[in-house]
This record gives structure tokens, C-alpha cells and sequence, in this order.
């Protein structure tokens, strides 16, 4: 059906001759580079659906004929993802993205320190390269020139930065990453959250089903966190015990002795938290968000058997529950972790009556300051009693982090206890694959034992 020509628009484009197909108005006509310039070759269409906001694509045909078919294939297309309650156009990338972010962040299950991190990725990576495309214009040609883009990032982009922290400005330099190579595994990880995006604009019509995008990712290195030998965690006991004494306060300061072996009182406080932090992740070998977030309720008491020299006798021990990454457990800590929680109640009760703050030992956090406050983490007090010791580094030449208590707490469950991979697995909420996998380094399990056993007889020959 033809109608009668649409004149032109308040934007100045003449949108030429209106036809109609399956009761939706379309226009078929050509534009111009600019005011001056002569009409293109291919013809454009604007189709207006009722309820949506007006269609205007090339159709990329030259001829009115092919042009006009191609409009209608359109608009049928259209038609039908409207009856299928699918978007009929596909929205911007920044939209789909913030989207993705409110349902992750409103998912209870989601892990706040995950939701951080792809909230990360997406605002500072993503949405400043995909931002202003449509979800369903994405293809691997522009994915390969992200990734182009994304490798030298901080080469072209600012370093320095202000934040207020405390109602102080603080000025962060990154220059050292305008010379580091970004690692595959950085880049394997965003293109997770990339996939994920992508998958979320599949299903909220963006990007029709016929539609594959593949991201393609470089190989990844396995390169588990190095754990700390049992030699090298008594060194590392050894300095946090040295620093925690209150013989290094400033008001035990001797004469002639020299400004930096002595520290403050809020300092040596936090160093004694963190000393108890570190014996309880190597004694219960929690993840290190799962040790952060425990509270007091979330321990029980338990009574365990334990043989010595052959002899069995009941040990008071606790039990702790959590619920991370969508996965509940109750986890068994070595015995002596009751004592240092202990300790740590002890002390809080202590604090409260001094500091004048409500504490119960039942719904607050186990690791909090002396005014009740949770602590957000141990990462960097953590690596400074690492170089403190010459451990941040292990003989590989890879860094040490909070986490590799974990790494370590399996190593000396297989060297000291002889669990089996199945239980250690349970205990620590994984696989028996990914005990073996990232759990147990070879370089510190002693397997020496195991593989020279011999079967004795009884029988002599």
C-alpha cells in the first residue's frame, strides 16, 4: 500500500514515500552526508511500530524493489519478537550492563567482593569501549579491536587519582602500570564478565538466538597461589610475635634506642588482631571472604577425638558454619582455634566496657576493631609482616598474598594430618580436582613417606 509523500521533519531529513506492510507505516528514502553534499547510493528505512520508538536503519540495497523487501523482512522481525514479549530493538551496551550489575548486586547469593569486582570491570573497561553500541551490533571484529584497545590501556590513559578517605584527599599514583604487561588471566577474567553481559542481552531480546558471539580467550597459565612451608610459617610466626610485644610502645622506649622499633598503641592492637587472623585461617582454611564475614553465631561448640601416642582422649574444639558462594557448610578448625576465639571475646568484652559500645559475643564479627567496628581486611598489614620476614616472594618469584593461608592450611593438613583429599575437600568447601589442582603444591607436600611405605609380613622367609 502507497500513501501520499511525508513531507519533511523538524530534523530535516525527508523521509520520502510512506508505505504499509501488515498494518505498520514505513518510509523508504536516501540521505545526505550533509546539507551539501548528494544523496548516498544505498536507501535507509523508518518504520514505525506502535508503542516503540521509530526504526531508522540503512537497508544497504540500492534499488527501491530490494529496498522495500528488505523493510518489510524488518519489520516481520520485528513483529514477531514484539509477540514474543523480546525487545524489538536492541538497547545500548552501558544499559544491558547496568542492568546485569543490578540483578548481581540484588542476587542474595552473589558475593559482595564478586559484585565489586565486575562492577569494576564493567564501569572502567566495558562500558567506555561497548558503551554506546547496541548489544546486538557486538561481533568478534569489534571484540578483537577491545582487546587491542584494552592492552594498552593504561598507557594511554591517566594514573594519578584523588579519593577522600576519612575526610582526607588522598593522591594515588599507578604509573607502574603504564609499563606492565596485562596478564592473560586479567584478561581471561574480563572476558568472563563480558560473556556474561552478553548472555543477559540474549535473554532480554537485545541480541537475537540466531546470533553467536564468540569471545576468545588467550590461554591461561596456572598460576595457584604459592603456599608458605612449614619452616617458613614458624619465621613467619616469629616476627608477628615479635611484632605484637608491648615492649615496642612508645611509652617502653629505651634510651639511646632508635624511633622505628617502637609504635603506637592503635598499631600494636591491629597487629595482635592480625596475629590471631593469621593462626585461625592456617588452623580452619576458610576462604579468606568466609573467615572476614564469621560471626559469633556462627560458631558452636564440638568435642572431637584426638589420638596421641596412641591414646584417644576428647578435646574441646568448635564448630564453624558458613554460607559462601552459594554453599553451606560446617567446617572443623584444628583445636587450637577455640583458644585464640577465646581470646579474641575476651578482649572484646574488654574493649566494649572501655570504649562504651554494645557487645554481645553472639551477632557481631569476629574481626573487629577495638570500637566494634568490622575490620574490611588484613591484605596489606598482611604483606608487610611478609617483607618484614623476606617471604613475600616465594623461589618462584611469585607474591605471596592474604590468601595463601588457605593454600597453606592445605599443604600441612596432607603433610601433618594425612587427610584424605575427599574430606579435605568437604572441610574446605571445593573438589577433590581442585585439592590436587590448587591446594596441595608439590613443593611442600612431603610424599616421601607415602611412596616408600613398605607392606612388611609377618611371616618370615
Amino acid at each position: 500500500m502507497v500513501t501520499k509523500s511525508k513531507s519533511k521533519e523538524s530534523t530535516g531529513i525527508d523521509y520520502g514515500q510512506m508505505y504499509e506492510f501488515r498494518d505498520v507505516r514505513y518510509w523508504i528514502y536516501k540521505r545526505r552526508r550533509s546539507p551539501s553534499s548528494p544523496l548516498g547510493k544505498c536507501w535507509h528505512t523508518r518504520i514505525k511500530l506502535k508503542g516503540e520508538k521509530d526504526i531508522r536503519v540503512s537497508t544497504g540495497k540500492e534499488t527501491l524493489r530490494t529496498a522495500r523487501e528488505q523493510a518489510q523482512e524488518l519489520i516481520l522481525e520485528c513483529l514477531i519478537k514484539k509477540k514474543d514479549g523480546q525487545a524489538v530493538t536492541s538497547r545500548k551496551f552501558q544499559l544491558v550492563s547496568e542492568e546485569y550489575l543490578d540483578d548481581l548486586e540484588n542476587n542474595p547469593s552473589t558475593i559482595k567482593t564478586k559484585f565489586n569486582k565486575e562492577s569494576k570491570i564493567v564501569r572502567l573497561f566495558l562500558n567506555p569501549f561497548f558503551g554506546k553500541m547496541t548489544a546486538d551490533s557486538i561481533n568478534e571484529k569489534i571484540i578483537y579491536e577491545y582487546k587491542k584497545w584494552r592492552k594498552v590501556y593504561w598507557k594511554k590513559h591517566d594514573t594519578e587519582y584523588t579519593y577522600v578517605r576519612n575526610g582526607k584527599t588522598i593522591k594515588s599514583n599507578r604509573n607502574y602500570l603504564k609499563n606492565q604487561i596485562v596478564k592473560s588471566s586479567t584478561l581471561y577474567k574480563e572476558d568472563c564478565v563480558l560473556r556474561k553481559i552478553l548472555e543477559h542481552s540474549r535473554m532480554a531480546g537485545d541480541i537475537p538466538d540466531t546470533k553467536v558471539i564468540k569471545v576468545k580467550s588467550d590461554p591461561v597459565k596456572d598460576n595457584r597461589r604459592p603456599s608458605i612451608s612449614e619452616s617458613e610459617w614458624k619465621k613467619v610466626l616469629k616476627e608477628s610475635n615479635y611484632r605484637c610485644s608491648e615492649d615496642r610502645l612508645w611509652k617502653n622506649k629505651k634510651k639511646n634506642s632508635k624511633k622505628q622499633d617502637y609504635i603506637h598503641e592503635k598499631t600494636l592492637k591491629q597487629r595482635i588482631l592480625l596475629h590471631d587472623f593469621i593462626n585461625f585461617m592456617v588452623g580452619s582454611g576458610l576462604r579468606t571472604s568466609e573467615g572476614m564475614d564469621v560471626k559469633w553465631s556462627d560458631i558452636t561448640p564440638n568435642n572431637i577425638t584426638e589420638e596421641v601416642d596412641g591414646k584417644f582422649k576428647q578435646v574441646k574444639s568448635i564448630k564453624i558454619f558458613t554460607a559462601k558462594k552459594s554453599k553451606k557448610r560446617k567446617c572443623d578448625p584444628q583445636p587450637y582455634v577455640k583458644e585464640i576465639l577465646d581470646r579474641i571475646k575476651k578482649r572484646q568484652f574488654q574493649f566494649a566496657k572501655k570504649n562504651k559500645f554494645k557487645f554481645t559475643g553472639k551477632t557481631e564479627y569476629v574481626w573487629s576493631n577495638e570500637y566494634g567496628v568490622q575490620v574490611k581486611d588484613f591484605k596489606k598489614s598482611f604483606t608487610k609482616l611478609l617483607e618484614a620476614c623476606d617471604l613475600l616472594y616465594d623461589e618462584h618469584n611469585d607474591k605471596r598474598a592474604i590468601g595463601s593461608l588457605r593454600h597453606t592450611y592445605g599443604t600441612f593438613r596432607k603433610n601433618l594430618g594425612e587427610v584424605d583429599n575427599h574430606e579435605l575437600a568437604i572441610q574446605m568447601g571445593t573438589s577433590p580436582e581442585m585439592i590436587l589442582k590448587h591446594y596441595v603444591h608439590s613443593d611442600d607436600y612431603d610424599r616421601s613417606t607415602a611412596v616408600t611405605r613398605i607392606k612388611k609380613s609377618s611371616k618370615k622367609k
